[in-house]
């Protein structure tokens, strides 16, 4: 056993430990295996549209396929063990967001993005206001020294890091108050309204793309510079508060 564990990859291994975290595995079953398999199949969609609100665009560290064989195992999960058939739409999206969080947020390129390229944008966004300056795509190349296809990946990293938690590409102590509206009216109007689609009305980068007339990758990338916005005013609010009072 020991040896068979040592051959295993990196990536197996980090599956095969999440499957004991918050998987509900043992839950006692409540419906035979093929009401449930049916129920499963009626709602097939459901792991598809929350991996679509998450990204069109997946890093190349991130495999989508592996995603979505665990967003539909935990929807086969539900689907056995739910008390009320017609809960399964609520408890399944609940339990394939928790899913989806737990793979994401434990994989290295998750630790990578919010410890290095996305925040470290954040603060480059936000260093730029303070100084005065508007944060366009010129200068924010610069000051990361990088290259504008580059920048483009990185804000569409940004909005899966923000879909996923956006806590996480806070400042240490700021808080992520209810005034995102405020931030995206004064966005500029193409993010303004691809936001507004996504975190007002939930549409996935798909649909919003349909209604914006654009491709797919151009609305996530809009979303990750409206985050960007949003978290960059955050932490101005706090950086100011700490000029104010210290």
């Amino acid at each position: 056993m020991a040896e068979q564990r040592a051959q295993m990859s990196e990536q197996d291994r980090e599956m095969l430990q999440l499957r004991y975290l918050g998987e509900e595995d043992s839950a006692a079953p409540r419906r035979s295996p093929e009401r449930a398999q049916t129920l499963a199949a009626e709602h097939a969609w459901l792991p598809e549209r929350l991996l679509a609100r998450i990204a069109c665009w997946w890093p190349d560290d991130v495999d989508p396929r592996r995603l979505q064989s665990e967003a539909s195992r935990a929807l086969e999960n539900v689907a056995v063990t739910v008390e009320h058939e017609e809960d399964l739409p609520a408890v399944a999206t609940d339990a394939i967001d928790r899913r989806l969080r737990q793979l994401l947020c434990a994989s290295e390129w998750y630790r990578q993005a919010v410890i290095g390229q996305t925040r470290s944008l954040c603060e480059a966004w936000r260093g730029a206001i303070i100084a005065g300056r508007e944060p366009v795509d010129a200068l924010l190349c610069r000051r990361l020294y990088i290259s504008q296809p580059t920048l483009r990946e990185r804000f569409m990293e940004v909005a899966v890091v923000f879909a996923i938690d956006p806590v996480a590409l806070l400042p240490s102590g700021a808080e992520l108050v209810d005034e995102t509206s405020m931030v995206i009216g004064a966005l500029p109007p193409e993010q303004q309204l691809a936001a507004a689609l996504y975190f007002h009305q939930e549409l996935t980068y798909s649909e919003i793309a349909q209604v914006m007339g654009i491709e797919p990758v151009r609305t996530q990338e809009l979303v990750g510079r409206a985050a960007v916005g949003i978290i960059g005013e955050v932490g101005l609010a706090k950086w100011w508060g700490e000029q104010v009072t210290a």
